[in-house]
C-alpha cells in the first residue's frame, strides 16, 4: 500500500476524523493480530465479536489509526489513547469499501475478477501467476472473497502495481453486482455454475443469474472469459441471461471454445499436462497441480494472459511454475502415507474431482476422509449419496465419514460396493483423535469437506502422527 494520508481515507468514507489528523497509513486490516505501526484497524461488528473491543490490542502492536462506528467507544478510546486518529462512520463495511474504491482509483490498473461455483481460488491463483509474467500483479489473499476481502485486496496495490486479480464469492442475489459496482473489473472470468449456495438461492438457474451479475458493469470491449463446458454458460444461456455487453471468450473442450483443451494427461503426483489450441496454433502445457479438472482452470488463466498481450509460451511457462495452496488439493508425502489435503471446501463437483485424483494414485489402500458438505439445500441428501457412490467407483478401500449428513456417503458407497470398509464419526475432532489408528503404511489418504466442519484438523492430526508427534 502506498503511504496515504488519513484525511484522504476519512474524506472517501464520508466519516468524521478525530484526533491526530496527520497520520499516514501504510496498511489496512480487520484482524487486530495483523495490526502494526502504520496500520489502519477497521473495527467490524460481527455476530459474536465487536472489533471495537480489539482496538486496545491493535494499539499495543503499534497501530495508531482506527475506523470505528460506535461514537461512545470511539470517544472513550480517544481519551485514553490520545496519539491516535479515529475515523467515525455509520457503517464500517460501507466506509471500508468507499476507502478502497477511492484508494485504488488513484492508479491505472488492469482489473480482473474471478467467480464461479468451484475452482475460483485456484483460477485466481493461476491467473495471477500468468499476469505476473508481464505485469506487476497483486491478488486476493487466500480466499478472502467477501466484500471485506475485496476491499483489503485494493490496499495491496501501490503506484508500481499494474494488475489486480479479485476473487469474488457470493451467497445471495445481488452481492456480485454490488461488488462490481465499485471494483469495476474490466475482465471477468467464470469457472462454472454448480450447486454451491443452492440452500440460499433455491435453484441452479438462480445461481447462474447471480454469478452472471459479474457482467452487469462491463463495457462492450471487455472480455468475459468463461467455461463453455459448464451448464448455464453456453451461447444461448448468455444470450438469455445477460445483456451481451462484453466480448465472449469461451474456453473448454467443445468446438464452441475459442481456447480449446485437448489431450489431457494425468501425471499423478507430478500434476497434469494438456494441449491448448487457438485458431491454428497450439501449445503443450505442464501444470504441477493435481486433478485433470485443473486443465479448465488453467485454460481460463491462459486466455486471460493472451487477452493482455502475454505470449502463449510465456503463459505456459507461468503455469508450469504455479503452485497450489495447502488445503486445496495439495499432495504431501508423509513418509509412510501419501496425503491429499483438499480440506478447505467442498461441493459434489469438487468431491468428484478430488476422488478422481485419489483414484489415480498408486497406493496400498485408498482412504477417503469425507466431511459434510454445506449449503446444498434440497440437494443435500442426494449430493452426499452421489458422492458416496463416486467414492466406491473410484476404488476407495476405507471411507471415513465425518458429520451428520456424512451417513449418506456411507449409504451411497455401500450401495455400489460391499467390499468397502466404512466408519463414521460425529465430528472432525473425533475423527482426528482416531485417524492414526485407522491409517496404515502405504495408504493414500484424501481429506475433504466443507471448511466449517473443521476437517482440516484431521489432515493436521495425520501429519503430526507421521512425524511421530503423537
Amino acid at each position: 500500500m502506498k503511504l496515504t494520508d488519513i484525511r484522504f481515507l476519512a474524506a472517501a468514507a464520508e466519516g468524521r476524523l478525530f484526533g491526530e489528523d496527520g497520520i499516514q497509513v501504510g496498511s489496512v486490516c480487520i484482524d487486530s493480530r495483523k495490526a502494526q505501526a502504520g496500520s489502519l484497524f477497521v473495527c467490524i461488528k460481527g455476530e459474536s465479536n465487536d472489533g471495537h473491543d480489539f482496538a486496545p490490542g491493535a494499539y499495543e502492536s503499534g497501530c495508531r489509526a482506527f475506523l470505528m462506528t460506535d461514537p461512545q467507544k470511539a470517544s472513550d478510546f480517544l481519551q485514553t489513547h490520545t496519539d491516535t486518529a479515529i475515523v467515525l462512520a455509520q457503517d464500517a463495511r460501507q466506509a471500508l469499501r468507499a476507502m478502497a474504491a477511492a484508494y485504488i482509483g488513484q492508479f491505472s490498473l488492469k482489473r480482473i475478477a474471478v467467480t464461479g461455483s468451484v475452482g475460483k481460488t485456484t483460477t485466481k491463483e493461476l491467473t495471477a501467476a500468468v499476469m505476473s509474467a508481464k505485469y506487476r500483479t497483486v491478488r486476493t489473499q487466500k480466499n478472502l472473497n467477501t466484500d471485506l476481502g475485496l476491499a483489503l485486496t485494493c490496499f495491496l496495490a501501490d503506484e508500481t502495481t499494474e494488475a489486480v486479480v479479485f476473487e469474488m464469492g457470493m451467497d445471495r442475489k445481488g452481492e456480485i453486482e454490488e461488488d462490481c459496482s465499485w471494483i469495476r473489473p474490466e475482465c471477468c472470468i467464470i469457472t462454472n455454475i454448480g450447486i454451491s449456495h443452492l440452500e440460499k438461492l433455491g435453484s441452479r438457474e438462480a445461481i447462474a443469474d447471480a454469478k452472471l451479475e459479474i457482467t452487469k458493469h462491463m463495457d462492450p470491449q471487455d472480455p468475459l472469459i468463461y467455461n463453455c463446458d459448464s451448464d448455464f454458460l453456453g451461447r444461448a444461456d448468455l444470450d438469455e441471461r445477460t445483456a451481451r455487453n462484453f466480448v465472449a471468450v469461451p474456453v473448454g473442450t467443445s468446438e464452441e471454445a475459442e481456447i480449446r483443451i485437448t489431450d489431457v494427461t494425468d501425471r499423478g503426483a507430478e500434476g497434469i499436462s494438456f494441449e491448448l489450441s487457438r485458431k491454428r496454433s497450439s501449445i503443450r502445457v505442464d501444470l504441477p497441480l493435481l486433478g485433470v479438472h485443473n486443465a479448465g482452470n488453467a485454460a481460463l488463466a491462459f486466455a486471460c494472459g493472451l487477452w493482455y498481450g502475454i505470449s502463449p509460451a510465456a503463459c505456459a511457462e507461468a503455469l508450469a511454475g504455479a503452485s497450489g495452496e495447502t488445503g486445496r488439493l495439495s499432495a504431501e508425502d508423509l513418509g509412510d502415507v501419501y496425503l491429499i489435503d483438499d480440506s478447505y471446501n467442498a461441493s459434489p463437483a469438487s468431491m468428484a474431482a478430488a476422488l478422481g485424483v485419489l483414484a489415480s494414485v498408486k497406493a496400498g489402500r485408498r482412504v477417503a476422509v469425507l466431511a459434510d458438505m454445506y449449503e446444498l439445500g434440497s440437494a443435500e441428501t442426494e449430493g452426499h449419496i452421489k458422492t458416496g457412490e463416486k467414492a466406491a467407483e473410484c476404488g476407495v478401500d476405507l471411507l471415513i465419514a465425518v458429520g451428520e449428513s456424512a451417513k449418506y456417503y456411507v449409504q451411497g458407497a455401500l450401495s455400489v460396493s460391499s467390499k468397502m470398509s466404512a466408519v463414521r464419526f460425529p465430528s472432525a475432532d473425533a475423527a482426528a483423535a482416531r485417524i492414526s489408528s485407522l491409517v496404515m503404511p502405504g495408504d493414500a489418504v484424501l481429506v475433504k469437506g466443507s471448511n466449517s466442519t473443521g476437517v482440516g484438523r484431521v489432515a493436521e492430526a495425520l501429519r503430526r502422527a507421521c512425524r511421530g508427534e503423537e
